[in-house]
């Protein structure tokens, strides 16, 4: 995100060295240096805007059991605290408002919507609770923001809170204070309370500029109705909707938002004292993040060992980054050729992580996770089941399981079929195309031989047209009814070679009867023939019947 321009560049007359290329993701810095991104955007672009890109899917991801991390990286000034919302101003209005008070807002409208629709359709109401923690890390030490009996001058002191890490490689925190919150209210006071207990100071680069980095967390578990899918086990849906008894599930998910403190030279600061202290402790932390960073974005180092202890920023977002989150990153940048190197190192930063893949599951408790192992082995030992009463499975006498052949050798015929089918179609249209192209030729031969006579008319020529046409379907039925004569000559044929074999074994009477039956089916196929005849002739004959006698008394007209 590139921020707008502030007064004082303006009057310094600092010049715009950022160029977003229309319609493309991609960012220009100064003539030559161009970066591409998943969204880039410009000084103009929107706080909502902004959340509607980078935060909306993953507050709903959260809902689904997935955990989330969007923090903000960039020099000092650049606008993170502004993007992320963590700044509170009295005078702030609703479409300035950051990240993270939008976030909530989001969250709970997403648990009431998922409470009504629950009532509406009749089934248990899914419960949620809701905690939230906010830490600052100064000068290396992790500190509570909600513990209000901390002083001033406890900051100097060593900090209680340990970071440790579970059996999945998650991170949590011992000694931090967990505020349960039921509302959007309580959440905003909560975000409100920590932001003004923030370390923060004036120097010549920003006047109220972060001297800490702020994590503010929030856990979110719901236990809700199982919702199985309806493709992998339709038998068990239809039993789980006609039993009375629920199964529930426990989803946990965290979302991390981070406000970095931003990257300084001291030179252009112009800290002194605890102000360079504190530069110094935020350039480590911010360099100790760019190593791990590198470590997984470079596609030649992924095999080598990942420094996430190297302090303790790194270790507080071990798991989201490479680990099960969903990560944003936003880097903020100054638009001002003044901040030039500040803006270029941010971009290539970025630009690494781009290349960071994380192993995103679903935080389920360990009753839920075998509830679906179970609904997953139900669902295959069903197919299997199935597949043994269709008969394509098949179990040996040695007790071996295995494929029917017949199943393999009734697909194949089903494909054969099925081409065969697809090849009649095609060579039926084939002919029917090439009987209308004949009838057509056919037709406008007879119209040039009216024509050379001189006294052919339309009424004459669309007459023709018609017999010919006509004549055409006929010879077609002709050639079908041959084709049935032929196969009943055949199968008399087969019949009257097996009476012959039979006959010295049958009594005469049988035999008097098969020789009834040939001479019938004899007589049947002369009427075919005689049949065929009257439909119909072949090419080269003269058609017979009402119709040939009115082209034949046609044609002596002419």
């Amino acid at each position: 995100r590139i921020r707008p321009q502030l007064a004082k560049e303006k009057i310094e007359s600092c010049h715009i060295c950022t160029y977003v290329m229309p319609g493309e993701p991609q960012v220009v810095l100064g003539k030559d240096k161009a970066f591409t991104f998943d969204y880039v955007f410009d000084m103009e672009s929107q706080q909502e805007t902004i959340y509607t890109h980078c935060t909306e899917k993953l507050i709903e991801g959260c809902f689904e059991g997935y955990n989330a991390t969007i923090f903000a990286y960039g020099q000092t000034g650049s606008g993170k605290t502004f993007t992320m919302g963590t700044g509170f101003d009295i005078n702030i209005g609703e479409e300035e408002l950051g990240i993270i008070p939008r976030a909530i807002n989001h969250l709970f409208r997403g648990i009431e919507e998922r409470r009504q629709a629950a009532a509406e359709q009749g089934t248990p109401v899914p419960e949620f609770k809701i905690n939230a923690q906010f830490l600052e890390l100064y000068n290396e030490e992790v500190l509570d923001l909600f513990d209000s009996t901390r002083e001033l001058e406890a900051r100097r002191q060593k900090s209680g809170i340990k970071i440790h890490e579970d059996a999945n490689g998650g991170i949590y925190t011992v000694g931090v204070t967990t505020r349960t919150v039921t509302s959007a209210a309580e959440m905003m006071q909560c975000l409100k309370l920590g932001a003004l207990s923030r370390s923060t100071a004036s120097t010549q680069m920003n006047v109220q500029s972060s001297r800490s980095h702020a994590i503010f967390t929030i856990h979110l578990c719901q236990v809700r109705v199982c919702s199985p899918d309806n493709h992998e086990n339709e038998t068990d849906n239809r039993l789980a909707n006609n039993s009375e008894i629920n199964e529930f599930e426990t989803l946990t998910a965290k979302f991390h938002f981070v406000d970095l403190a931003g990257s300084e030279r001291l030179k252009r600061t112009g800290a002194t004292g605890d102000r360079a202290k504190e530069g110094i402790s935020i350039n480590c932390g911010l360099l100790a993040l760019g190593n791990v960073i590198s470590a997984l974005g470079d596609r030649g180092k992924r095999s080598t060992h990942v420094p996430y202890r190297d302090s303790k920023l790194t270790r507080l977002l071990q798991d989201s980054l490479g680990g099960n989150s969903q990560t944003v990153m936003i880097a903020c940048i100054s638009p001002s050729d003044r901040d030039f190197m500040e803006t270029l190192n941010t971009l290539k930063y970025a630009n690494r992580a781009r290349n960071i893949k994380n192993k995103v599951v679903v935080n389920q408790d360990r009753a839920s996770q075998q509830i679906s192992v179970l609904r997953t082995e139900i669902a295959r030992l069903q197919m299997e089941l199935m597949e043994y009463k269709a008969g394509k499975r098949m179990v040996g006498e040695n007790g071996v399981e295995g494929i029917n052949d017949l199943v393999h050798e009734n697909s194949m015929l089903q494909t054969e079929n099925n081409n065969l089918r697809m090849r009649v179609k095609a060579m039926q249209e084939t002919i029917d195309a090439q009987r209308a192209r004949l009838t057509q030729l056919l037709s406008d031969q007879a119209n040039q031989a009216l024509a050379k006579a001189g006294e052919g008319s339309e009424e004459i020529g669309t007459m023709i047209e018609n017999y010919i046409k006509e004549i055409e379907e006929l010879r077609a039925k002709l050639l079908e009814s041959e084709s049935v004569n032929e196969s009943l000559r055949k199968s008399l044929s087969r019949a009257s070679t097996r009476s012959s074999l039979f006959a010295g074994r049958l009594p005469v009477s049988v035999v008097r009867s098969g020789e009834r039956s040939a001479a019938a089916g004899e007589a049947r196929i002369w009427e075919g023939e005689q049949e065929g005849q009257s439909a119909g002739a072949p090419a080269g004959t003269v058609p017979k019947g009402d119709t040939c006698q009115a082209v034949l008394s046609e044609g002596k007209r002419l």
